[in-house]
């Protein structure tokens, strides 16, 4: 497989009639929808008189092999396929991340209880992104641009930073199906390892050779901060205005999202335009991928998101299902106050005066959720994640056409029809 072209074919769920020929490096040709439509088919043939094909064998991040493993196993093959390809197409660039991120560079207790978190893996989506944007920008032979695998990294290392932060304030015991750090290590331990896990990853960005992105990166961080904050209020009161919900996710998720784009776009050289449709993509993504994520945290497998079901309305938190159920079925809110009541009380030790045989934590809880799911809220929740993934895959027509541009298409679409 030559490194400076695709040899996947990407097909969207959206059917696509019309296709454009469009010249790729190597020999490799592509045919692109023509239509202004966002989810364009793509079918990319190698030239048999080009370059030799190269078989990867990556074992390091479970970035694509988890959500191909997942296609698979929910009847998605054609799907799984085109994960698997675009596996091996940037199998090193993925296997130098993860070996970045996975190998100590120092003994402090700090360094471990971060790399604890590291090492345990993950979906690895947001360096993909970087990578996949930044290759826009390869040379000829194929050659990615000076710098791009540490701004893949540090994209990465902010995400963590936040999770050691978060598994904190949630009181989180698990993650990725391991120990927290906080579980290992204590409280003050995990907060320390987040912050020296951004640290290394404004180290990181220094080191790309692109310093001026510091300042967007610490807009993100801000933007961040704000929202986790905002979030936590939203919690205390039971807030269920969807405005509000996706105020949260834009600036929890999607803006580390859009710099990631920004980021891959800096080191591919990118005009403002490109940058700016690519930037909307990952926004976008952002948002569906955050939507996704909370439906799963209420009708999720744990042993394949790694973490337990039912967190968010546990701590009050109210995600987007949860919001339409509660606006369709006002007294649920009396319901999740109680399951809130209770979860603190036994954090705390505080006994439980139970007035029902089914008045655990977890059985208020499956009771929400089967009320979520019996009124059409989670579907409608499912249909509002695949709404922002085609106003992402819309962005990407204002970038011009190219293998990388195909391979987002198939990120975007595993992301939203994901199980884990």
């Amino acid at each position: 497989m030559s490194e400076s072209g695709s040899a996947f074919a990407t097909t969207s769920h959206l059917e696509a009639t019309e296709h454009l020929a469009v010249p790729l490096p190597s020999g490799a040709t592509a045919h692109l929808d023509a239509r202004t439509h966002p989810a364009a088919t793509v079918h990319v043939a190698t030239d048999p008189a080009g370059p030799s094909q190269r078989s990867h064998v990556f074992s390091g991040s479970a970035v694509l092999p988890t959500l191909s493993d997942r296609a698979h196993s929910h009847d998605l093959d054609a799907l799984a396929r085109q994960l698997a390809d675009l596996q091996a197409w940037l199998a090193d660039d993925l296997a130098a991340v993860e070996r970045a991120l996975r190998t100590p560079t120092g003994s402090t207790l700090a360094e471990r209880a971060g790399r604890h978190l590291l090492q345990a893996g993950g979906k690895r989506i947001r360096p993909l992104c970087t990578l996949l944007v930044g290759r826009m920008g390869a040379a000829s032979d194929g050659s990615v641009p000076a710098g791009l695998r540490d701004l893949a990294i540090a994209v990465e290392l902010v995400h963590n930073a936040t999770l050691l932060h978060d598994d904190v304030v949630d009181m989180a015991d698990t993650r990725r199906g391991q120990p927290t750090s906080r579980a290992l290590h204590g409280n003050e331990v995990s907060i320390f390892a987040g912050d020296w896990v951004l640290v290394a990853a404004l180290r990181r960005i220094v080191a790309s050779g692109y310093p001026h992105l510091v300042g967007s990166a610490l807009d993100t961080l801000e933007a961040m901060i704000a929202a986790e904050v905002e979030q936590a209020q939203r919690a205390s009161v039971l807030a269920d205005d969807v405005e509000g919900y996706l105020r949260v996710a834009q600036g929890k998720t999607a803006s580390l999202f859009r710099w990631a784009m920004q980021a891959g776009a800096t080191a591919a050289g990118l005009d403002c335009a490109a940058t700016a449709a690519l930037q909307t993509f990952g926004g976008d993504l952002g948002i569906a991928f955050q939507i996704t994520d909370d439906v799963l945290d209420l009708c999720g497998q744990p042993q394949h998101t790694g973490k337990a079901l039912f967190a968010d309305i546990c701590e009050g938190k109210i995600t987007l299902p949860v919001a339409f159920a509660l606006h369709r079925q006002p007294d649920l809110r009396e319901q999740i106050l109680t399951c809130k009541q209770t979860h603190l009380a036994e954090q705390s030790g505080t006994p439980v005066v139970q007035n029902r045989a089914d008045c655990s934590v977890a059985d208020q809880c499956a009771g929400i959720v089967a009320a979520v799911v019996d009124c059409g809220a989670l579907e409608a929740a499912r249909e509002q994640a695949s709404h922002y993934c085609e106003r992402a895959l819309a962005s990407l027509l204002l970038v011009r056409p190219c293998p990388e541009v195909d391979a987002l298409r198939t990120v975007a679409d595993a992301l939203v029809r994901r199980r884990a």
